[in-house]
């Protein structure tokens, strides 16, 4: 019993013992910890003490307790206070630690190396030689490295030299970094020259490479270059060999040539209509290099945009009009064909060869024209003997020397413009003086002014952090552009994202950010003139650039962002979309274009129709010679109009498959020999065409469908055909501007706007909600690849009517009546498509084609004919009724398709009893 108690009594007490010591372990840790973090506070508060001491915000005590830092310290007494409280922090964090004792040691003498940097920095001669001379140093001047760093210094100087001091903390401080950072400085720097040699190398190599690459593509270029000029060749060499082997047919009249080894290359020199072609392409591409050379003229001269100019007239003069040489001979023809000869060179005796008129006219009598429908099957019968083709009632045959005949189903209007009843007096230009002139001292900002707002816009920019430099200044009319050159890591959006601010700052109604400018690695910044100039009409049509302007369809559009004419050609734009809001100036720029083919083409050459539903904008023009018909102001009537048009182009189109040509230039340039050579009836020139429409919106809300239809056609072929199109509306929006007249209209001109989607309804995209209104636009034309900013030109009504009083009394008229009552049964027809002749009660031109067409289908679908013959659903739907009427198919059955009731004798026998 004794001994269990005795145990008993030993394990309570070891019990007792551990509780005890667990007991003072936990004691001692948390007074250990309770300690550390007093200690962290503590040394917290005496860190903001003496930091704010030295900046005199703790009162007298402060001031002494600063002044005995900076005694101490010297100039790192600004520092000391943090420092202190990280060594501190980090002798708590790390106690124990050895690595953290070496480090903390390293971090001591990295700062006293700094104090001894600090005053020989400061000066040590300045100093003085004792402690007490430190001391009152650095407290009074603030500089310096206190007692400490001065004490350091001045013993090291006196022992090793100042170059010694130096490579000393040198070394010390690389050796503190190495102990701090625990990385080798010698192997960062090899690290980095390694990094810099393979940066090297591979620039090298991809320079290489590149070289290679760009070798290459030179090769292959060179090659393609060398295979298409083979290839022209070879197909020159072809037709030459083949024009050799024309026979001539016809009588000889008198022909004496010089050497017979001459006249092999006389004769070689006939080229065809094609190869022409051909040579007018290529010298449209090589007047490009001209274009260049005036534009870094130009910037000689002129800092800025580069302005829109127009071609170069020595180089328009080899295309337009090339180098003729009269030869007074008697005319040919040949068979089947009529062919260009070129001007013989100066060393021969050239001389044409008479055709044998009374055979030629026996062959020509014969021919039998092909119908424009291709898909038809032998005709048998009556029908096939007499090679006739089947249309409308009214046919013509037009018979001519070198000309094929041709059974037309309809009497061509084109014939009644080009044939006058009796040759006008030539056409008198209007002269320059009834314009007025701008004033010579035009207001504008002076250089100081504008140098002024590039100063301020350029500190508004770097308030916001945005550092750019203004590279250039253009003074427009009404608008000048600051060009700027952001600093490399800044992104364009950015800036424009400052558009409001840029505005408020400027004081400016509105501004325009053209980010980047094409062609130039800058932002153009657009702000209004305070002192706008304006600009008007005369001032543009007396500038060189209209003058040497060759083309009859010249526009003097107006000024650009620098200041400089820009002029265009309406027949290279081909078609042109004019909108914007009331009061931008829309009718002005129509007036403008207007009066620029006024002034620069003759009746001959081109030619108007005028459609304005407003009846007040364009009546003005009415008794002009240029003006086909009257201007047409009821929207019936203009859609009538629109279908002439399209009737016209096609009756264009089959005169240039007749003569073999493939547009208006080379028609009426054969026309011109033709007429050189002599012949009985021969064929007028066909003039160019403008149809000019000054309010879309009116014209879509009467007759959409057929108006659409029209424009869509006209702009789609009417270009080779001498057909352009100006239209011009003050709605912008999808229902007037629809998807299919934007996309075939592909030049465009953008006036003010109210918002952005009618910008981007115009143009595809924003900008013109921006403009400044009073003929301030946004000119695209067809090839640019952004729009250029243009001051249109401004011309009065007085000047308007001066002008066309000048023309009605010095120009003769040419009455139109024919088209006119054209194109007002048209309009009166209510809807009736492009192609039909007459009333409702005449059978279409396609009706036998239709019909055909129907029976070797053996299917009769409205659907089928406006795919086959393209043309609208009502009129398909007439030409079925047509069909039925005269039995070819049945009645309407519901869903189901009409019945085909007679076979292909029956109708051909049909068309000739009709």
């Amino acid at each position: 019993m004794a001994t269990q108690r005795g145990r008993k009594t030993a394990s309570g007490r070891k019990r007792t013992n551990n509780r005890k010591r667990n007991t003072r372990r936990k004691q001692d840790s948390f007074s250990t910890e309770v300690k550390d973090e007093v200690i962290l506070l503590l040394g917290i508060a005496v860190t903001i003490l003496l930091f704010l001491s030295n900046f005199h915000l703790i009162g007298k005590a402060g001031d002494a307790v600063s002044a005995v830092m900076f005694g101490v310290f010297g100039i790192l007494a600004y520092i000391t206070p943090p420092v202190l409280f990280l060594g501190i922090l980090f002798l708590i964090l790390n106690f124990g630690n050895r690595v953290a004792t070496i480090k903390l040691l390293a971090g001591t003498f990295l700062f006293l190396d700094l104090e001894v940097v600090a005053a020989l920095i400061g000066g040590i001669g300045n100093a003085g030689s004792t402690v007490v001379s430190y001391y009152s140093y650095a407290n009074t001047h603030k500089i310096s490295g206190g007692v400490i760093g001065s004490a350091l210094a001045g013993g090291l100087t006196k022992t090793i030299g100042m170059v010694g001091t130096v490579a000393l903390v040198l070394i010390l401080m690389m050796l503190c970094l190495v102990l701090l950072t625990e990385k080798s400085i010698v192997r960062q720097l090899a690290g980095a020259g390694r990094h810099v040699y393979d940066s090297a190398r591979e620039d090298v190599e991809n320079r290489i490479e590149r070289n290679e690459i760009l070798r290459e593509q030179r090769l292959q270029e060179r090659e393609i270059r060398m295979q298409e000029r083979a290839e022209r060749e070879k197909r020159r060499q072809e037709e030459k060999s083949l024009r050799m082997d024309n026979k001539v047919s016809g009588i000889t009249d008198a022909t004496t040539l010089k050497a017979p080894k001459k006249t092999k290359k006389a004769e070689a020199k006939p080229i065809s209509v094609s190869e022409e072609s051909l040579d007018v392409r290529q010298l449209q591409i090589e007047e490009m290099p001209a274009v260049q050379d005036m534009d870094e003229i130009e910037k000689i001269h002129i800092k800025g945009i580069e302005p829109v100019q127009s071609m170069k007239a020595e180089d328009v003069a080899a295309i337009e009009k090339p180098e003729k040489k009269p030869v007074k001979q008697p005319a040919y023809n040949r068979e089947h064909k009529v062919q260009v000869m070129e001007s013989a060179p100066d060393d021969f005796d050239m001389t044409q060869i008479s055709a044998a008129l009374e055979e030629s006219a026996d062959r020509i009598a014969g021919l039998t024209p092909e119908p424009a429908y291709v898909r038809t099957k032998p005709v048998a019968g009556k029908a096939a003997e007499s090679g006739q083709p089947i249309g409308n009632q009214s046919t013509q045959t037009m018979q001519s020397a070198g000309q094929k005949t041709a059974g037309a189903a309809e009497i061509p209007i084109s014939d009644q413009i080009s044939q006058p009843p009796k040759k006008p007096k030539p056409y008198k230009k209007p002269p320059l003086t009834l314009l007025k002139r701008s004033d010579a001292s035009s207001n504008k900002n002076s250089e100081r002014q504008l140098k002024e707002t590039a100063l301020q816009l350029k500190q508004t920019l770097k308030t916001f952090g945005v550092n750019v430099t203004i590279t250039d200044i253009s003074q427009g009319p009404a608008v000048t552009r600051y060009e700027l050159q952001p600093e490399m890591g800044v992104k364009v959006s950015k800036i424009v994202n400052l558009s409001d601010d840029i505005k408020l700052n400027l004081a400016a109604t509105d501004i325009r950010i053209e980010a980047p400018i094409p062609g130039k690695a800058a932002i153009g910044i657009e702000v209004p003139n305070k002192e706008n100039s304006m600009v008007l009409l005369r001032d543009l049509l007396e500038s060189d650039n209209f003058k040497n302007f060759k083309s009859n369809l010249s526009f003097a559009v107006g000024k650009d962002i620098a200041g400089q004419t820009v002029v265009t050609d309406i027949a290279k734009m081909p078609h042109v979309l004019i909108a914007g809001s009331t009061g931008s100036g829309k009718s002005v720029c129509i007036n403008t274009l207007i009066m620029s083919i006024l002034y620069k083409a003759s009746p001959e050459d081109v030619k108007l129709i005028m459609v304005d539903p407003k009846v007040v904008e364009l009546s003005v023009y009415n008794g002009i010679p240029h003006l086909l018909l009257p201007v047409v102001t009821d929207p019936k009537k203009a859609a009538g109009a629109l279908h002439w048009g399209v009737n016209e182009m096609t009756e264009r189109y089959k005169k240039f498959e007749d003569m073999h040509v493939r547009d208006l230039k080379g028609y009426n340039k054969k026309v011109e020999e033709m007429t050189e050579n002599g012949g009985a009836e021969l064929p007028q020139k066909l003039p160019q065409i403008v149809i000019i429409v000054d309010e879309l919106a009116d014209l879509m809300m009467v007759a959409p469908g057929e108006v659409e239809e029209s424009i869509c056609r006209l702009a789609q072929l009417a270009r080779a055909a001498g057909i352009h199109l100006v239209i011009a509306t003050q709605r912008p929006s999808v229902d007037v501007i629809t998807g299919l007249i934007k996309a075939n209209m592909p030049s465009r001109i953008a006036f003010a706007v109210s918002s952005g989607v009618d910008s981007r309804t115009i143009l595809d995209m924003n900008g013109a909600e921006k403009l400044l209104g009073k003929g301030d636009m946004l000119f695209y034309p067809q090839g640019y690849p952004k729009p250029v900013r243009v001051q249109g030109a401004f011309v009065s009504d007085k000047e308007v009517a001066d002008v066309v009083d000048y023309l009605k009394e010095n120009n003769d008229v040419q009455s139109q009546d024919e088209v006119n009552q054209q194109i007002e049964a048209m309009g009166n027809g209510s809807g009736d498509a492009p192609g039909k002749n007459g009333g409702e009660n005449e059978r279409d031109m396609y009706f036998a084609d239709a019909g055909r067409f129907i029976i070797d289908k053996d299917k009769a679908s409205i659907g089928m004919l406006q795919r086959v013959f393209k043309i609208g659903f009502n009129r398909a739907a007439r030409i079925m009724d047509q069909l039925c009427d005269y039995g070819v198919v049945g009645e309407e059955e519901g869903t189901k398709p009409r019945k085909v009731l007679m076979t292909e004798e029956q109708f051909e026998q049909l068309l000739e009893e009709i």
